[in-house]
C-alpha cells in the first residue's frame, strides 16, 4: 500500500469520524443566542440537522422542518420562517413544463450555498440472479433513456458505452411526480447540454409548448416511465424485486443508503466517473454565482461551465442547494430581529467552514472555495450579522477543500483509474499505472483497479464478455467490499479506525475553539 493511498484513506476517515462527534457543551455563559427556525429542502436536511446538533451545546438552537423546497419557500413568503432551504431558486414563472407561476416574495433575501451533491442514476439490472454493478453510460445515452428514445437495455448505444451487451430487458425510467430539486438540476443539465433533443421531447409531451422550454421542477410523465413521489419512493421502486430493469435519478445519498449501484457517467474529459464527494467538489470549482444586482438571476448558480469542465475527475451533473436568508436593506420576515440575525449568521459561518468537514460521510460534497467565499459575503448582509472569524483571511475556515484561502482540492482529489477512460474494456486492469487487458503480456495487474470498481473490488474474468443468455455473472463488483483477513483493505480499515479515534477526541476542542474565536469577534 502506498503512502499516497494511506493519506487518501486518512482523509476519508476524517469525513467519517467527524460525523460521529457531538461537540462538548460550552459554559452556560456561551448560551446567549436566540432560537431560529426554518423549513424546506429535504435533500439538505441531513446536513442541516447535523450542524444544528453540533452547535446546540453552545446554546444556539436551530429548528428545521424538511417539508420540501417549494413548501420552504412558501413558508418564508408567509412570514412563518426565519430562513428557508431550497434546491431551486424562487420560481420565475418560466417553467413551461411544470406550468407554475412566478413566486414573488415581499421579503428581501439572499441565496447562500449550503450543501452540494451530484444527481446520481441508481439502477437495477439482474442477470442470472446477479446484480450488475458496473454500468457506465454517456450523457447522450442517459438523455435518450429519460426521454423515451432508448427503451431496452440491449440497445446498441448502451452496448457501446458499457462495453458489452446487456439482456433483452425493458427499461423503466423512474421520475419524480412531485416538484423536485433533483428534477430541476437534471432537466437543467439536459436543456443546456442537449438542447435540440430536450426541446424535441418537450414538444412531444406538450405540443403547444414554446421552445426552448428550459428546466422544470416537474418531470413530465411519458410512455414507459414510472413516476414516484419523493426521493425515498424513487429509491424504493428501483431497489424492489419488481424494479428489475429500472433506473431513477436521485441524490447520491439515497443510493448510498440503499447500498445500490449508480451509473458512472462519461464526463467531457473522456472518463467515466461517479458522483463522489471529491468529483463533485472538483466540478463545482467551475460554478459561478451571479453577483449582478440587476440580473434576474441575482445570486443564483450558473452551472454551464460545470457541465463542460474537462478535469478528468469532474462529475458533470453536480450542483448545490441554497439557504434563503433575510437581506439587510430590504423588507424582513415579520418576526425576524437583529438577535436572530446574530444566531443565523453564526450558524451559516459554521456550516460554510468547519461544518463542510462532515458532509462527505453524509452523502454530500464539501463546498469549494469559490462557493464558500460567495456564501460568506452574503452572510455579512444578514440583518444583525456579527463578524465571523472566517470572513477576512479565511485562516480560521476549516473547510476541507482549501487551506488559508488557497484551494488545495485540485491538488489532492484522486484521479480516476486509467481503466475508466472511454474505450477501455470491462476487464481492463492497471499495470504500472497504465490500462491494459489481462493476457496481453504487459505484466502483472494491480489488484482492485479494474475499469469500474472501487479499490478492493475485483471484476471476475467471466464478466469480460456478457451477452444475452449468458449464465455467468456480469461484473458483480457490488458496493460492499469483501475484505480478506490479511489483505491491503485490512490495513486500510485499521488506518480509518485509528484516525476516527483521534478525531473523536480532537474535534470537540476544535469546535470549542471556533466558538471562542466567534465570541471574541462579537465582543470586539
Amino acid at each position: 500500500m502506498t503512502p499516497r493511498f494511506l493519506r487518501a484513506s486518512a482523509r476519508a476517515a476524517a469525513a467519517l469520524a467527524v460525523v460521529a462527534v457531538v461537540a462538548a457543551p460550552l459554559p452556560a455563559s456561551a448560551a446567549h443566542y436566540v432560537a431560529i427556525s426554518g423549513s424546506g429542502s429535504s435533500w439538505s436536511a441531513v446536513a442541516l440537522d447535523q450542524w444544528q446538533q453540533d452547535l446546540r451545546p453552545s446554546g444556539l438552537v436551530v429548528n428545521y422542518n424538511p417539508d420540501g423546497s417549494a413548501a420552504g419557500r412558501n413558508d418564508y413568503m408567509a412570514n412563518q420562517d426565519d430562513f428557508a432551504g431550497s434546491d431551486p431558486p424562487f420560481r420565475n414563472g418560466h417553467d413551461q413544463l411544470g406550468g407554475t407561476g412566478a413566486e414573488r416574495p415581499n421579503q428581501g433575501y439572499s441565496y447562500i450555498p449550503d450543501t452540494a451533491g451530484g444527481t446520481a442514476f441508481m439502477y437495477h439490472i439482474e442477470v442470472g440472479g446477479k446484480l450488475v454493478t458496473n454500468l457506465r453510460l454517456s450523457g447522450l445515452t442517459i438523455m435518450k433513456i429519460f426521454t423515451g428514445a432508448i427503451t431496452n437495455w440491449d440497445d446498441k448505444a448502451i452496448t457501446k458505452d458499457y462495453g458489452a451487451q446487456l439482456p433483452n430487458l425493458p427499461i423503466t425510467p423512474v421520475i419524480r411526480s412531485d416538484g423536485s430539486g433533483a428534477t430541476f438540476f437534471f432537466t437543467r443539465w439536459m436543456s443546456q447540454v442537449f438542447p435540440s433533443q430536450w426541446n424535441a421531447f418537450c414538444k412531444k409531451v406538450k405540443p403547444r409548448i414554446h421552445v426552448p422550454c428550459g428546466q422544470t421542477e416537474f418531470y413530465p410523465l411519458f410512455r414507459g416511465a414510472k413516476s414516484e413521489n419523493g426521493s425515498n419512493n424513487v429509491a424504493t421502486y428501483v431497489t424492489a424485486s419488481y424494479g428489475n430493469g429500472s433506473i431513477g435519478y436521485d441524490e447520491y445519498a439515497y443510493a448510498l443508503n440503499s447500498h445500490y449501484p449508480v451509473v458512472k457517467v462519461l464526463n467531457p474529459a473522456g472518463y467515466y466517473v461517479l458522483p463522489t464527494a471529491p468529483n463533485v467538489a472538483v466540478a463545482l470549482t467551475k460554478a459561478i454565482i451571479d453577483e449582478n444586482p440587476r440580473s434576474p438571476n441575482f445570486l443564483q448558480q450558473d452551472l454551464d461551465s460545470v457541465y463542460t469542465f474537462t478535469d478528468p475527475r469532474s462529475y458533470p451533473l453536480s450542483s448545490y442547494s441554497y439557504l434563503i436568508v433575510p437581506r439587510a436593506g430590504t423588507q424582513q420576515p415579520t418576526n425576524f430581529s437583529p438577535a436572530k440575525g446574530k444566531s443565523l449568521s453564526t450558524f451559516v459561518d459554521y456550516f460554510l467552514c468547519a461544518g463542510q468537514r462532515e458532509v462527505a460521510a453524509l452523502g454530500y460534497s464539501p463546498l469549494p472555495l469559490n462557493l464558500v467565499q460567495g456564501g460568506l459575503l452574503q452572510n455579512s448582509k444578514v440583518p444583525g450579522a456579527i463578524p465571523g472569524p472566517n470572513r477576512t483571511t479565511l485562516a480560521g475556515c476549516k473547510n476541507p477543500t482549501f487551506t488559508n484561502g488557497k484551494l488545495t482540492l485540485l491538488l489532492n482529489a484522486p484521479q480516476p483509474s486509467p481503466c475508466d477512460k472511454v474505450g477501455e474494456p470491462l476487464n481492463c486492469v492497471v499495470v504500472n499505472g497504465k490500462a491494459t487487458t489481462p493476457g496481453s503480456g504487459s505484466g502483472s495487474p494491480s489488484p482492485g483497479t479494474s475499469a469500474s470498481t472501487a479499490p478492493g473490488s475485483v471484476v471476475p474474468s467471466s464478466a469480460a464478455s456478457p451477452t444475452v443468455g449468458s449464465t455467468g455473472p456480469i461484473a458483480v463488483t457490488g458496493q460492499v467490499v469483501n475484505v480478506s483477513a490479511n489483505g491491503p483493505n485490512k490495513l486500510m480499515l485499521s488506518v480509518l479506525t485509528a484516525v476516527a479515534i483521534v478525531l473523536a477526541v480532537a474535534a470537540p476542542p476544535a469546535l470549542g475553539g471556533w466558538l471562542r474565536r466567534r465570541r471574541r469577534q462579537e465582543s470586539g
